[in-house]
């Protein structure tokens, strides 16, 4: 790996530790030269074990926010990959993403689990569309409708975790967020300073609260709110975003 890999993943981790395994065998069959700075979040299961030799490591749970600031400050690549842990999106459109970037390279590339609307997603296991619940569709009909009442954007999945873009670009937004309000602050702060924002479909497989799911319709609220306060703050955009 060189010194300066081109590209860096970062990998917030909350109680993760069965699916670890199977995120780091994925990643390492992609081959890319990339490195990946994955921040124990204060797990109470065995992800700080799993991931001790090389992980960083917050000593309390301090959210997900804040987990991608300490990745972030660790990040050496030219590029950043936003990458959760749980497995929802599959670490092998990583590829794509990159791909994507590389042709508009002063964009930032957004996953979107609702390519086609707010219907069903492609499994990363199975050709069949899995359906997504209810609620996710609510939560993301008002967040995503927000951003784009707000922003006049036309954007399908804000909330959506799997993001790739310049570094620099990312640290120029000077994050603040502790909680997944990152999201809104990351969107809000890409359209503020006239970024282009491209969404390229990827596979998501939901999973629900008993096999690990994170996120509460309080965080939804969070982010609402968040969203609310960093249009009043901000003015109009200057330009709107091409959606993929």
């Amino acid at each position: 790996m060189s010194r300066h890999p081109p590209v860096s993943i970062l990998i917030p981790v909350f109680n993760e530790a069965p699916r670890l395994p199977a995120l780091f065998r994925t990643l390492g069959r992609l081959r890319l030269p990339a490195e990946v700075i994955a921040v124990d979040d204060g797990s109470t299961d065995e992800s700080g074990p799993l991931l001790r030799r090389w992980a960083l490591a917050h000593p309390r749970n301090r959210g997900k926010g804040a987990a991608v600031r300490t990745a972030l400050r660790a990040a050496r690549g030219r590029t950043v990959v936003l990458l959760d842990a749980d497995l929802e999106c599959d670490p092998g459109d990583i590829p794509k993403l990159l791909a994507v970037l590389s042709r508009h390279p002063g964009a930032a590339v957004f996953g979107t689990r609702f390519p086609r609307g707010f219907g069903v997603s492609a499994s990363a296991e199975t050709p069949r569309p899995t359906p997504v619940g209810p609620g996710t569709r609510l939560a993301n009909r008002l967040l995503t409708g927000t951003v784009n009442l707000l922003y006049g954007t036309a954007l399908t999945d804000m909330a959506c975790g799997y993001k790739a873009l310049p570094t620099a670009r990312l640290r120029a937004l000077r994050l603040a967020a502790t909680r997944f309000e990152l999201e809104a602050e990351l969107t809000a702060g890409l359209l503020h300073q006239g970024v282009r924002i491209i969404e390229v479909p990827i596979r998501y497989r939901p999973r629900s609260y008993r096999e690990g799911k994170k996120i509460h319709p309080f965080d939804g609220l969070r982010i609402l709110w968040r969203l609310l306060l960093l249009r009043i703050r901000h003015p109009i955009p200057r330009v709107r975003p091409v959606v993929r």
